[in-house]
């Protein structure tokens, strides 16, 4: 299994985060071009570097970055080089609109090259000076940035017309930027401003490595690879695809790697297969040397007797450098030249490897050589590999363990130890993400042979392995009969396995049967006492099963008292025992965003800072979601992606739990309801109620969002009356808004009271802030105006954005239809605001729709509805915000009380208001930092 982030199959040093690695320079120059094209400045740009280092990646950037630009791409296409005007065809496509206004002989040109036109093509100079005409027409309206990628493939015709009309861009407000490999003639664009991109630092190599793999490294082979790269991003991400399970000496390239690969070079450099067998030798000793040490090479070699000469034709080649370390010259090499060898070859040279490693100094090596020599079972090195898989286990764990342990395993003779060490191995394989290879060596293993305590550990590790790798049906009954009391263990080892049945239970929701909940509470029940110094997970556990079987009155003071233990634990206690969900669940349950974004957050870096992969998933999907509470919907889709990325590498089943609220605040129809039938369909396969309740809730909010609150009752109604624990929080506000929209008072009354407990218990603002939302759409009058006040205020001091805006949407909607337009539009400008930050499309539109029928415009999605005030204006709205008259305004600012009035027209007109009331009822009101 190659366990790596997907990458693009492109130089991209691109970090999951969506920043670029070592390209501070880069970023800095276009960002000064695209800043000229949009002062009318513009100017051309041409873009080289070597292949994969990440040129693709710049224009990618600039395309998703870029503001105030009509960004127009075309990408050279291979297919396409001999096809006349093919990609300034395409370019021209994009920008058709502007074609009526050309004059005559502009247009004939422009649709000559549409292929509009029939007749021969148009010259190159004029069909360069129509494009320019065009471009011209479309940067009248809106400066354009032409983003020109693999130039070298494009058609000659093309990139005449281009070149000619990027030479003819300044003192416009358009800017060309080409990109194309430095090893390809630039020809036209020879006479274009250049801008060379080099290779990464070892440093910025280093970050982005740790960003963009799923698997723990060694540090050691971690230096190694970022050595072989050069720098080179592509070469980079590409060398960790090619890691085995055994990435310790990158030694063991899969079989279909081995086939697949053919020919890991190209351009100047040679073939292994075309040197001699000794110069072969020498790559072979260093492709199998996993650390790169020159030194350990050298006297392998001379302990095989390999002249220098062999040393020379290898390093005459290209393909291998032997400075302060051994370099290959790009990363498969390594791995080619090793997969090429024959069994016996590669004993050989595992042997002299074991020879010249000090035993002392690097005693994993030498075992790890040895084993690789042995031809059948070697007790003693077996014990040797055992010994270096503690130890790493200690130091710096990562599939290097899980492959000492395997290897030693191999090598065991006896049954009942073979087992014990196969047993460790898969623990160590399945915290380090290979989890479908944690099921193929647990199938290796000969139960019987194991004690009773390690049975059971076998037992266990199966099932929670089992869970994430299907976690259907009969993965979720493998995790009951493991923690089945008749297993021998602690109260402690117990009480974990319930947590991961009860896990388990939970997230089968509707499909779950009442008697397996029954059961694990009564073998928790069946346990001793907690101790005074019960430990987070079984305090977990008792205050879970207390809100399942008692209710959530019963449950808030444990969950709290749960939530706290792991707070204030060793952050290795998250991933102790697999309760990550649970937890985070279980501060949402008590309605406490900080604690649940500590808790997400310490997940993600425990597992990263211990090497459990497994735990990054959940971890991600956690933090996605409370990302998507603050309004960060960018940044949830970021970690979205990171979690399916995870998952998909490790064959862990998906958690779509966030993409599903995440497409739903989106407001994109069409991908959310392909989402959810896909999650639906899934989860019922499955038996996974949980997914199919959150998407019920995800569908419910969508339809609330565009107003159609029919659909949205018959989305909640089904998860309305099952009141699960984990969706409570995201069902309850759309379920009590479709409810009064929809003439069901009785629902909505029923909502409204279980949020108006969750906000006693709890005393949340989070909490607090739906339920008097919820009580200002069932209330009548002027009551209704304090409460949405309060709900606003409430909910933005919890860090509920999103949930704040919604508040703000329907209390300017309530003063619309109250007749009080003006006043409704401050509230309608807030909500607008943070829902066009946010990407919140469907929401925003609708505020826009209600701003309009109030009177006024949206401010613009990139400034606040204060925005448009001036430092003056802002301070002056700042003390008559809070009550001050005229005169104490100007006598604070030391200003007439003339000025200060006409400022304060100029306010009024500017936030489409008539009256200082209406300033002191903005719910948000400005903050020091921006007075």
């Amino acid at each position: 299994m190659h366990v790596a982030a997907p990458s693009s199959s492109r130089g991209d040093a691109t970090a999951h985060s969506g920043r670029l690695y070592g390209r501070a320079r880069e970023t800095d120059v276009l960002g000064r071009l695209v800043a000229d094209c949009r002062a009318g400045r513009g100017r051309a740009l041409l873009v080289s570097g070597d292949r994969g280092i990440g040129k693709s990646a710049l224009l990618d950037q600039v395309q998703t970055t870029a503001r105030g630009v009509r960004v127009v791409r075309v990408d050279g296409l291979a297919s396409e080089s001999e096809l006349s005007f093919a990609a300034a065809q395409r370019l021209c496509a994009q920008l058709r609109e502007g074609l009526p206004g050309l004059p005559v002989p502009q247009r004939e040109n422009v649709e000559s090259i549409l292929g509009l036109r029939p007749g021969p093509p148009p010259a190159p100079l004029g069909a360069g000076l129509a494009l320019h005409g065009l471009l011209a027409s479309a940067a009248w309206r809106h400066p354009v940035l032409c983003l020109l990628d693999d130039a070298h493939l494009m058609d000659a015709a093309s990139r005449e017309v281009l070149t000619v009309a990027a030479h003819r861009c300044s003192g416009e407000r358009m800017a060309f930027v080409f990109a194309l490999p430095a090893t390809e003639h630039p020809g036209e664009f020879a006479s274009l401003p250049g801008l060379s991109v080099k290779g990464l630092s070892d440093e910025d190599a280093q970050a982005l490595l740790t960003d963009r793999t799923c698997v723990p490294l060694d540090a050691r082979i971690r230096e190694r690879v970022v050595a072989d790269a050069h720098g080179n991003p592509h070469a980079l991400l590409s060398a960790t695809g090619s890691l085995s399970p055994t990435e310790m000496a990158c030694v063991r390239p899969t079989a279909t790697l081995a086939r697949s690969s053919g020919s890991p070079v190209h351009g100047t450099l040679a073939d292994p297969a075309d040197l001699s067998a000794p110069a072969r030798e020498v790559l072979l000793v260093a492709a199998a040397e996993p650390l790169g040490d020159v030194v350990t090479v050298l006297e392998t070699l001379e302990t095989l007797r390999i002249e220098h000469s062999a040393v020379t034709e290898a390093e005459s080649s290209g393909l291998i450098e032997l400075g302060h370390r051994v370099r290959f010259a790009r990363p498969l090499v390594r791995t080619h030249v090793y997969a090429a060898a024959t069994f016996a070859q590669r004993r050989r040279v595992h042997r002299a490897l074991a020879d010249a490693c000090d035993p002392v100094r690097v005693p994993e090596q030498r075992a790890w050589h040895e084993g690789q020599a042995a031809t059948s079972f070697d007790d003693a090195a077996a014990t040797q590999l055992q010994e270096a898989a503690e130890r790493a286990t200690g130091e710096h764990e990562s599939m290097t363990t899980a492959a000492l342990w395997e290897l030693s395993a191999a090598l065991t003779a006896e049954r009942p130890l073979r087992a014990t060490r196969l047993l460790a191995g898969a623990e160590a394989r399945r915290r380090t993400g290979g989890l479908r290879q944690t099921l193929d060596l647990l199938a290796r293993i000969h139960t019987s042979a194991l004690p009773e305590s390690e049975r059971a550990q076998a037992d266990s590790l199966r099932a929670q392995t089992r869970y994430h790798v299907y976690r259907d049906a009969a993965a979720t009954h493998a995790l009951y009969e493991a923690a089945a009391p008749r297993h021998a263990r602690s109260p402690e080892e117990a009480r974990a396995a319930l947590l991961e049945a009860l896990t388990a239970c939970l997230s089968a929701g509707r499909f779950c049967h009442p008697d397996d909940l029954d059961e694990i509470a009564r073998s928790a029940h069946d346990l001793p006492p907690l101790a005074a110094a019960a430990r987070p997970h079984e305090l977990l556990l008792e205050a879970v099963i207390a809100q399942a079987v008692k209710g959530y009155a019963s449950a808030v003071a444990p969950l709290r008292r749960a939530v706290d233990a792991y707070l204030t634990a060793p952050s290795a206690t998250d991933l102790a025992v697999n309760a990550g969900s649970l937890v985070c669940q279980a501060a949402i349950g008590v309605w406490d965003s900080t604690a649940w974004e500590t808790l997400a957050d310490r997940r993600v870096a425990a597992a990263r800072r211990h090497s459990v992969v497994s735990a990054m998933p959940l971890g991600l999907t956690h933090q996605a979601l409370v990302s998507i509470h603050g309004g960060r919907l960018a940044e949830a889709r970021l970690r979205v992606i990171q979690a399916e990325g995870i998952g998909e590498a490790i064959g862990a089943a998906p958690l779509r739990h966030a993409a599903l609220i995440l497409e739903a605040w989106t407001g994109h129809e069409e991908s959310m309801q392909a989402l959810a039938a896909a999650c639906g369909k899934d989860a019922r396969a499955r038996g996974e109620g949980g997914l199919l309740t959150m998407a019920e809730c995800a569908q419910a909010l969508l339809y609330n969002s565009l107003g159609r609150y029919g659909e949205a009752f018959e989305a909640c109604e089904s998860a309305g009356a099952l009141d699960e624990p984990a969706v409570r929080n995201w069902l309850l506000p759309e379920l009590v808004e479709a409810a009064l929209r929809t003439q069901h008072p009785e629902e909505a009354a029923t909502a409204t009271a279980r949020l108006e407990e969750c906000a006693r218990l709890t005393r949340s603002d989070w909490a607090r802030g739906l339920h008097l939302r919820a009580r200002a759409l069932l209330a009548d009058g002027s009551d209704a105006d304090d409460l949405y006040r309060s709900s606003a205020r409430r909910l933005a001091a919890s860090g509920a954005v999103l949930q704040a805006g919604r508040t703000q949407l329907m209390w300017g909607e309530w003063l619309r239809r109250s007749g009080r337009t003006t006043d409704a539009r401050v509230p309608l400008h807030a909500a607008h605001d943070i829902f066009s930050r946010a990407g919140a499309h469907a929401f925003a539109e609708r505020s826009a729709e209600e701003l309009a029928a109030a009177g006024a415009r949206p401010v613009p999605s990139n400034s606040s509805p204060h925005a448009a005030l001036t430092p003056q204006e802002q301070r002056v709205v700042r003390r008559v915000a809070r009550g001050d008259t005229s005169k104490e305004v100007a006598a604070a600012l030391h200003l007439s009380p003339r000025t200060v009035d006409a400022h304060l027209r100029s306010v009024f007109r500017k936030l489409g208001i008539s009256s200082r009331r209406q300033l002191r009822n903005s719910a948000l009101p400005l903050s020091d930092e921006q007075l």
